[in-house]
């Protein structure tokens, strides 16, 4: 029996949908250890050359707590960007998963099948997720296809990936624009405000030495956040 086969969904109690929710995560990344993926919390990563490819099952539901809903949201995360495992931040280079596999829903309900919830969302990934990945598996390719990449004035998730693109190949084309940007928007100074203006200083001086420094202490602290999943 497939899950999309299915006619009748059991819903599940309040007091069964976290371990549902932890079993579920289970299934999907055991499906797709053999593609190179890690479960990490509620992410999915692999590492990708100078790119980190994630996939995040977001269970957290809404301020009300626990929902029975849950969204697949892809992203690109270059290396040396803190963002998602220091800082703990939403995803950068973030798509939701029914915008790169057609007649996905945005949302999915977990029920007493969920094991073939679990599979028919891995085939999904399969199909549509990897290629994905596949065409983005070095940040110099991002860069090859800006188009896709769009920001706005008030920056997104996909200025964080084109600035570490950018910065990690040595490359000032956006990169100083950005957080030019960034800096006008957010007045507050705290640790990524210094680690911009430190970026700024380097782009502004030709001192590629001194980013190129930072990123290597950026990298070191990822990497050994993930010491015991991903190998640098």
């Amino acid at each position: 029996m497939k899950w999309e086969d299915l006619k009748v969904y059991r819903p599940l109690t309040k007091e069964e949908l976290k371990p549902a929710y932890k079993d579920f995560t289970q299934i999907v990344a055991a499906n797709l250890q053999s593609f190179g993926f890690h479960l990490v919390g509620r992410k999915l990563v692999m590492l990708s050359n100078d790119l980190f490819h994630i996939i995040h099952l977001d269970t957290r539901g809404s301020w009300m707590g626990l929902s029975e809903y849950f969204k697949t949201e892809i992203s690109l995360v270059a290396v040396c960007d803190k963002s998602p495992f220091i800082r703990k931040w939403e995803l950068v280079g973030a798509k939701k998963i029914e915008e790169l596999a057609v007649g996905i829903r945005d949302n999915y309900r977990i029920t007493k099948e969920y094991p073939l919830l679990a599979n028919f969302l891995t085939e999904k990934i399969i199909e549509h997720v990897l290629p994905y990945f596949d065409r983005y598996d070095t940040s110099l390719k991002v860069l090859a296809d800006r188009d896709a990449f769009e920001y706005g004035l008030h920056m997104s998730e996909n200025a964080n990936l084109v600035l570490f693109s950018e910065l990690q190949n040595g490359i000032n084309v956006k990169a100083e624009e950005i957080i030019d940007n960034i800096l006008m928007i957010v007045r507050t100074s705290n640790e990524y405000i210094d680690e911009l203006n430190l970026y700024r200083e380097g782009l502004q001086t030709g001192n590629w030495a001194l980013i190129n420094q930072q990123l290597a202490s950026n990298k070191q602290e990822v990497f050994k956040k993930l010491k015991k999943i991903i190998p640098a």
